[in-house]
């Protein structure tokens, strides 16, 4: 095989994973090839984390000027140009796939586009364009492949009355009303985004609270916020059948209930992505749920090939994958590093937005810690009164042995930037009377977190029940 096709790393995928595991292949000096089958930035940028937050951003702003005589502001006819926040979204994502190719451009990274598949474990072929095949050798190999939405049983996306996480991101026109089934994260925030700007939501979902990872006091002053916007929810109810008639969707639950609707977004989780590359020809290890199955340095059952993000079946999270793809490249290069997965944030951007890490009082019970708990109300804070945004809480649990915080769980403006001081904290072992020491600016949201740490103690200043 000819020099140009041989490389210290060879990565499969260019997603979060892989992109950044490519980028830090190069700077420890490595020579790096990443194979893409679609475009680089994986789920996450293409049709995930940025294009949401994308129309999320137009779907606030179009509720904020709805609502802006409430701070004095006169705005008439405002109205949704769906066309137009479908258009930001597209140059949203252009720009960032053209920031993640100009950083392998500066790091002198190889970008291949094609699928990739195994002939052996270090041998990958790629079949280009035009039935073209090219074959490229890896010492190392790091498997980035991501993951896809899941489908329920016998309902498929026709990407026109029935959608998945992926597709429903690519409608050009808003309907009337639309079903979510799934209450999780994602679910939540397409409920948020399509309600604000004006279609009737239904959101169904199969446990007692939305968000069910979430501590049940924050799912539920969610729940109240959504109804308050008019978003009927069904709360431990299974789906029995979904059938399309004329140019409506329509489900039963389980308790019997019929809800029609123009469209149906099935949002019940993702998939592995493990067929389709020969992954059978290498020998490598799989899961229960038929993920990559690793260790907490993502080598695989074979020595030499790693593997990181979605498609090892962890956290799934696009940040995690992340630092999986850097662990995984780290490794790869001789640095001995581990993954810790103890301090995850996970943030929902609904509105109210929601952020948390840690324990749970129930997860504490489970593990047979005695806590003790804190809590402060947003609408105690100067700052949120004076932005119009007083919904919201902040939860803090501690072990009522050595004062350590445990968990922190915000549900309010801006939860998803201020968990962030939380994880800090918890990483570094502080207690909640040192978090309720730590001077916060005034006005601001997070001085949530002071307070809240200050009731652990029965200490909270603004705290009126």
């Amino acid at each position: 095989m000819s020099e140009a096709n041989l490389f210290d790393i060879l990565i499969l995928g260019a997603g979060p994973a892989g992109y950044t595991a490519a980028i830090r292949g190069a700077q420890l000096k490595k020579k790096v090839c990443v194979i893409e089958k679609n475009e680089v930035g994986g789920t996450c940028l293409n049709r995930g984390c940025i294009p949401t937050k994308s129309i999320i951003t137009s779907a606030n702003l179009f509720t904020s000027l709805k609502n802006s005589s409430k701070f004095g502001i006169s705005v008439e006819k405002v109205n949704v140009n769906f066309h137009s926040v479908q258009e930001r979204k597209r140059d949203v994502v252009k720009a960032g796939i053209n920031g993640i190719k100009l950083l392998f451009k500066k790091h002198g990274i190889t970008l291949e586009y094609g699928a990739a598949r195994f002939v052996e474990p270090f041998l990958i072929e790629i079949q280009k364009e035009d039935n073209y095949t090219k074959l490229l050798e890896g010492d190392k190999i790091i498997i980035a492949t991501g993951s896809y939405p899941a489908d329920i049983p016998g309902v498929y996306a026709d990407n026109n009355h029935i959608f998945n996480s992926d597709s429903i991101l690519d409608i050009e026109d808003l309907p009337a009303s639309l079903t979510i089934i799934g209450g999780g994260a994602v679910g939540c925030e397409f409920a948020h985004i399509f309600n604000s700007l004006g279609v009737k939501i239904n959101l169904v979902e199969q446990l007692a609270h939305l968000i069910p990872s979430a501590d049940e006091e924050i799912s539920s002053i969610l729940e109240r916020e959504f109804k308050k916007r008019g978003i009927k929810i069904y709360l431990n109810k299974k789906v029995e059948s979904i059938s399309q008639i004329d140019d409506h969707v329509k489900i039963i639950l389980s308790d019997g209930v019929e809800i029609d609707s123009e469209m149906l977004l099935v949002a019940t989780g993702r998939r592995f992505n493990t067929e389709g590359f020969g992954i059978e020809n290498t020998g490598i290890g799989r899961g229960e749920k038929g993920e990559i199955a690793v260790n907490d340095r993502m080598e695989t059952s074979i020595s030499g090939v790693y593997a990181a993000g979605d498609v090892t079946g962890k956290a799934m999270l696009a940040y995690v994958a992340s630092k999986e793809g850097i662990v995984a490249v780290e490794n790869a290069s001789g640095i001995d590093k581990k993954m810790d997965y103890s301090l995850i944030p996970s943030t929902v951007f609904t509105e109210p937005e929601i952020g948390y890490a840690g324990l749970s009082e129930r997860n504490a019970e489970e593990k047979g810690i005695n806590t003790v708990t804190g809590s402060f109300q947003f609408r105690a804070l100067g700052r949120a009164h004076a932005s119009g945004k007083i919904s919201g809480m902040v939860k803090i649990v501690s072990d009522s042995e050595d004062d350590k915080v445990l968990g922190v769980h915000i549900i309010g403006a801006h939860a998803s930037e201020i968990i962030h001081e939380a994880v800090i904290a918890m990483k570094m072992g502080i207690k909640s009377s040192e978090l309720e020491d730590t001077i916060h600016s005034h006005p601001v949201y997070s001085e949530a977190l002071m307070e809240g740490a200050a009731d652990v103690h029965g200490r909270a200043i603004h705290k009126i029940n």
